[in-house]
């Protein structure tokens, strides 16, 4: 019940503090936005969709049958590409030394057995070399490919099942081949005719695709950021040790002043994002139901809760008020840059890719992306609730410890 009082009156002393400093706050909090205004604005130059180059995929078809070319054709002429890929048939020597140039993204090897395969029964294969200085474009292949192999897997079952079967009839052998032929071809052209061929793993690219959009959630994303760090350094109050004393004499801890400057901060960055978001929404209109704005406010509380209740894990750790400034601050940057919102996380390297998915920041700028820009109807919170829950743990334990050690 004292720890409820104590916050309470805290809380009230912040807010008559923003009262009385509120000729400053304005400023503080517009500097950020045309900082951040300009960086976004630079980094959209580097994401210009018109000076994408399509994906240079080479084919080598060591097999030179009828099934082979037909699956080439069917690469090339899929309307599903269009200028997204161009595919340049050739040898394999002359591939590699086109990959070591750099004149290619990757290369498709279609082996000499791949034909007699399919139609006896055993696994067919189609093997990718991709280009290390292209490793996003190299990726996305290695996906088609896998796309098409599934398909082809289905077609060779169905190939099995009619040989089989006119096996069993003593059909002749021309006769048996023209009939395992059109139900390769059937089965192959029903794929593409219904422009299935990559719909199963797309590759969403929003910073190229529409980067205008993308960029702009990630401008709020990194505004409401950068808000909850200055607010929350705005109001921080350094004491002298005789009146830190005197407080603890009447029961007032660490964590509850804390906690008070966080629920403010929180109150007062939900205020100012919410007033930007109005104007986002204004100046770019997005597809949102009402459902989806509580989605969004859910997701940015969550993460708002998770990156203060870590300012303040930093506070109880480090007592010199610089030194916490500037882990503060480079946190901060790292939580920004390991987001997604300045550069894409499809332009990380893989491993990196990999952390990426346990880092909060990405996690919430990701689910913003989904339902902002994705049409996404639902979120997962689990992982949010579950950081802010282990960071809440985590300084409640600091601050009992270290009341311990004073006491």
């Amino acid at each position: 019940m004292n720890f409820i009082q104590h916050t309470y009156l805290f809380i009230q002393h912040n807010l008559q503090q923003n009262k009385r400093r509120s000729f400053m706050l304005p400023l503080i909090l517009l500097f950020p936005v045309l900082l951040i205004g300009a960086v976004i604005i630079l980094v959209m130059t580097f994401f210009d969709s018109s000076e994408q180059s399509p994906i240079q995929l080479g084919v080598v078809n060591q097999d030179q049958s009828k099934e082979t070319e037909m699956i080439i054709d069917i690469l090339e002429e899929t309307s599903e590409f269009g200028p997204f890929m161009q595919i340049e048939s050739l040898d394999e020597e002359h591939a590699e030394d086109k990959v070591e140039a750099n004149e290619l993204s990757a290369y498709l090897l279609l082996p000499e057995d791949f034909t007699s395969n399919l139609y006896e029964g055993y696994p067919v294969t189609m093997s990718v070399t991709g280009n290390p200085k292209q490793e996003m474009e190299s990726n996305v292949v290695h996906e088609l490919i896998n796309s098409v192999m599934r398909h082809i897997e289905t077609s060779q079952a169905n190939i099995l099942l009619v040989n089989e079967y006119a096996k069993k009839v003593d059909m002749d052998d021309e006769t048996r081949s023209e009939l395992v032929m059109d139900e390769f071809m059937r089965t192959l052209f029903s794929v593409a005719g219904k422009d299935k061929v990559i719909s199963e793993d797309t590759v969403e690219n929003y910073s190229t695709t529409s980067p205008v959009h993308y960029f702009m959630l990630s401008s709020f994303f990194i505004v409401i950021t950068v808000w909850l760090l200055v607010i929350y350094h705005f109001l921080y109050r350094e004491e002298a040790n005789r009146m830190i004393e005197r407080m603890r004499l009447y029961g007032v801890t660490h964590l509850q002043q804390i906690t008070a400057r966080i629920i403010v901060t929180l109150i007062m960055t939900g205020v100012f994002a919410t007033l930007a978001f109005v104007v986002l929404i204004n100046f770019i209109s997005f597809d949102l139901y009402r459902e989806d704005y509580i989605r969004i406010a859910l997701i940015c509380f969550l993460y708002s809760s998770f990156y203060l209740v870590l300012l303040a894990v930093c506070e109880m750790i480090l007592h010199a008020p610089r030194i916490r400034l500037l882990v503060h601050s480079l946190l901060t940057m790292i939580l920004i840059g390991l987001s997604g919102a300045l550069i894409p996380t499809i332009y990380f390297p893989l491993y990196i890719q990999d952390i990426l998915a346990y880092i909060p920041a990405t996690e919430a700028l990701f689910w913003l992306q989904e339902i902002v820009l994705n049409d996404r109807l639902y979120a997962d919170y689990s992982q949010l609730l579950f950081y802010v829950g282990s960071s809440i743990l985590l300084l409640i334990v600091l601050s009992l410890w270290k009341e311990r050690v004073r006491g």
